[in-house]
């Protein structure tokens, strides 16, 4: 089982490490895609590997072994886990579960907030002009989101590069960033070792919409100075961070990238991270086998009548 856990954690603790890194090299979309599918991931068996520790001491508990018809003595002593470690896997699960949960409640008060107030600007995937001193333009996250741009960004723009915020923003839509970058949002709010990985999706999603739009419009330099002068413009002004936005991101990494040629694949990269992933679910699994045959061989004799007898029901 230490070698299940290691194992799991390890390669949790290596993914949040390496793969801020590997997403600024990946394509944006291979890197959106699998940093943020990778973050759940990580998330989920770091997440479970952690109740495991925390559980197998609760387990041991008197009242909790009444309940589950298991001996306390027989699954401490088969137990491979000091008491202390379950203690210590439980006082840093509680926080996390808390924070998850929060974050998860205040995204989802967001996108009813966003929802009732642009629902009837526009149809879905449909663009709403906003009459605002405020430059901006963003998309809305729901399963149809709109496009949202204020006058005062347009304003800013010439015709050229409004046709480029747009087919920028219009990726964003396509492909639903405001859903993947709230999934790394979300497993680095479980596991804050994947804050840097989340703030990766973030800017992998800015990026992945800027290719698009060059794309479209065939320019990339085009393309380059639409970013730069939206983020002039909107620079000075407090607005949304949280929603995809034609301004978003490291706007100069952004431009820099535009300026150069179109990203390569990187199929070794993405390989290596897959590879990581894999490591921490197969640890998992051990884990789980693991602590189901600790749980078996402490289950009292008259339990393992029972499940016989449920057995033979069944047959």
């Amino acid at each position: 089982m230490i070698t299940a856990l290691v194992v799991c954690l390890g390669a949790c603790l290596a993914f949040g490490a390496v793969a801020p890194a590997a997403g600024r090299r990946l394509p944006p979309a291979a890197a959106t895609r699998l940093l943020a599918g990778g973050a759940v991931v990580a998330a989920a068996c770091g997440g479970f590997a952690l109740s495991v520790l925390a559980f197998l001491w609760v387990a041991q508990i008197g009242e909790v072994a009444e309940l589950g018809r298991w001996s306390p003595v027989r699954l401490g002593a088969d137990s491979p886990v000091p008491p202390v470690v379950g203690v210590a896997a439980g006082a840093l699960l509680a926080p996390l579960v808390v924070l998850g949960l929060r974050l998860a409640v205040r995204r989802c008060r967001a996108l009813v907030e966003v929802h009732l107030a642009y629902r009837r600007l526009a149809g879905p995937g449909q663009v709403a002009i906003v009459d605002s001193a405020v430059p901006d333009a963003f998309t809305t996250p729901e399963l149809v989101g709109r496009i949202v741009v204020t006058t005062a960004l347009l304003s800013a723009l010439d015709d050229r590069q409004r046709a480029a915020l747009l087919a920028h923003e219009r990726s964003h839509l396509a492909h639903r960033h405001a859903w993947w970058r709230l999934a790394a949002d979300l497993a680095a709010a479980v596991n804050p070792l994947l804050r840097a990985t989340a703030g990766t999706v973030a800017q992998a999603t800015e990026r992945w919409a800027d290719e698009d739009a060059a794309g479209t419009v065939g320019d990339r330099r085009l393309v380059a100075r639409a970013v730069a002068t939206a983020a002039l413009a909107v620079r000075g002004h407090r607005v949304g961070t949280a929603l995809p936005a034609a301004a978003g991101g490291h706007v100069p990494q952004r431009v820099r990238a535009l300026l150069g040629p179109p990203p390569r694949r990187r199929p070794a990269l993405a390989f290596a991270l897959v590879l990581v992933l894999a490591a921490g679910a197969l640890g998992a699994v051990g884990v789980e086998r693991t602590v189901e045959d600790l749980f078996e061989h402490a289950a009292l004799p008259h339990h393992h009548a029972l499940v016989a007898a449920a057995t033979r029901t069944r047959q």
